[in-house]
Formats: structure tokens, sequence, C-alpha cells
């Protein structure tokens, strides 16, 4: 997957998937797509544009239109229930929800009132209902599915904080991040490129200090880090997928230098590339 723009493509003309998932690591990236996500087992970390939280057993965090969010293990183990889908599927071709924004895209499992806690555990339940449809696909499941859909959402949308969406009193956030979408696109593709802090900031037009702090609290790790990160994922499946050397394989991926790609690679994923291979 594209670590910023995640342009998702289903294994058939109904757009979308659910699946268990296990110790997920995936860098700051967005979609048109929703995500929602139930932990089923264990803890992790997840950020949502400028927020972060700590799920654990019970917890349920929704990925809007565009919304920006990573996922963390590092020093935990969770196993998640996912479910993916374009909004198209219940009436948002133009993304999920339409004029208003959660306030808080973070359910946690403490229910304040009997209907919501009623609420909460319908929630799982539908998501488990649907991955069951999804997994057989017995006749007429993809009708199902979307009635479940419905229902999932509008139950979200009932029970979250919202708020309506003010274009000149939001501007700045909407602005920042459509900024910091076009960044991660931005170093998606240029990756192999020498590009500093200083150079993402200048394309970002802002202050190298406000942009190093930005960058962090969106993407849960400094800009270094991050353009570390792709470059990593990328020499990974060449690694895997090709029979390139690995000097070639270093420099090709944005590295100056082996000792270098060596020290970051094994930084990132524990181990040296010569043992990947």
């Amino acid at each position: 997957m594209r670590a910023f723009h995640e342009n998702r493509t289903y294994g058939s003309a109904f757009p979308f998937t659910a699946f268990v998932s296990h110790n997920i690591d995936f860098l700051a990236h967005w979609h048109h797509d929703l995500e929602i996500v139930y932990v089923l087992e264990g803890s992790i970390r997840m950020g949502i544009n400028s927020e972060t939280r700590v799920l654990t057993a019970g917890d349920l965090a929704v990925c809007s239109s565009g919304d920006i969010h990573y996922y963390d293990s590092k020093n935990s183990q969770s196993k998640l229930l996912m479910i993916i889908f374009n909004p198209s599927l219940i009436g948002y071709p133009a993304g999920w929800p339409l004029n208003m924004r959660l306030m808080s895209p973070f359910l946690e499992n403490q229910p304040s009132t009997p209907e919501v806690e009623i609420t909460y555990h319908r929630l799982p339940a539908i998501m488990q209902e649907l991955l069951q449809e999804h997994t057989r696909k017995l006749p007429h499941h993809e009708q199902l599915m979307t009635g479940l859909l419905h229902e999932l959402c509008a139950l979200l949308l009932r029970h979250m904080p919202l708020d309506i969406v003010n274009p000149h009193k939001d501007k700045r956030r909407i602005t920042n991040m459509k900024i910091m979408q076009e960044v991660l696109e931005y170093l998606d593709v240029h990756y192999m490129h020498p590009i500093t802090l200083a150079d993402a900031a200048r394309h970002a037009n802002m202050s190298l200090f406000y942009f190093s702090r930005f960058f962090k609290s969106i993407s849960g790790m400094s800009y270094v880090a991050y353009l570390n990160s792709i470059r990593v994922n990328q020499a990974e499946r060449l690694l895997l997928d090709t029979d390139k050397t690995i000097l070639d394989i270093a420099l090709e991926c944005g590295f100056s230098n082996i000792r270098t790609f060596n020290r970051v690679f094994k930084q990132v994923k524990l181990r040296t590339p010569s043992e990947l291979r």
C-alpha cells in the first residue's frame, strides 16, 4: 500500500472489505474510503488527524473520508476487526460525513447511558456480521451488507459528538490537513531524492519550526523517521521481489551509502537487509 494516499482496490465491484488484523503497523496515510476499527484484544496506538489514543479491547475508531491516520504497534500486541468501504455504498459519494465532522474519531468503551450501552454492544456485532457476510458470500449478501452499513453509520452519527463544518471557522484546520495530504504525497513520490526538513517545510509554505511540530502531531513521528520508514519499506519490497544488489537498492531508495542504509534498515525492521535475504 502507498504510504500517503491509498487508492484502494477491491476484489469485486462491491467496494468493501473486512478482515481481522494482528499487530498492524502503518505509516500516516489517507483515503476517501471509510475505515472503522474495533479492538478485539490487546492495545494499539492510533492517530487520526491531530488526535492520538492508545486503544484497548472494546474501543472503536472511525476514520472519515480524507482523515490522515496511522497505526503504531511498537511495544504492544493487538487484534483488530477492520471494516473499510467506499462511502458511495451508503449514499455519500462525496465523502462521509457530509457537511459535518466527528468532534473526536474515537469511541471508548465507557457508555454513559443505558441507550448508549445498548448501541455500543450493537456496533461490534454489526461489524462481525459484515465480516461473516463478506467471507461467506451467501445469496444477496451485498444487499444485506449495504443495510448493515447504513445501520452502522447511522448509529455512529447518533452517538458520536458532531460539529457542523464551517468553511470560515474551520479554514485553517481544513487548509492544514490539505497541506499535510500534499506533503505525504510529495514524500511518497520523491522519497528517492534528498529531501531535507527545510525542503518539505518550503513545499508546505510553513516555517521550519512550525512544520516540524505540525508534521509530528499528524504522523506520530518525526519528519526524518517518516521519510526513512518510506525508504526502508520500499527497500524491503525490492529485497524480497528483485535480484538487485543491496547497494543498488540502498541508492535507489534514497540512501547515500550502504552504512547508513544498514543502520536505518535495522532501526526500522529490527534486522539487517542481508538477514532479510
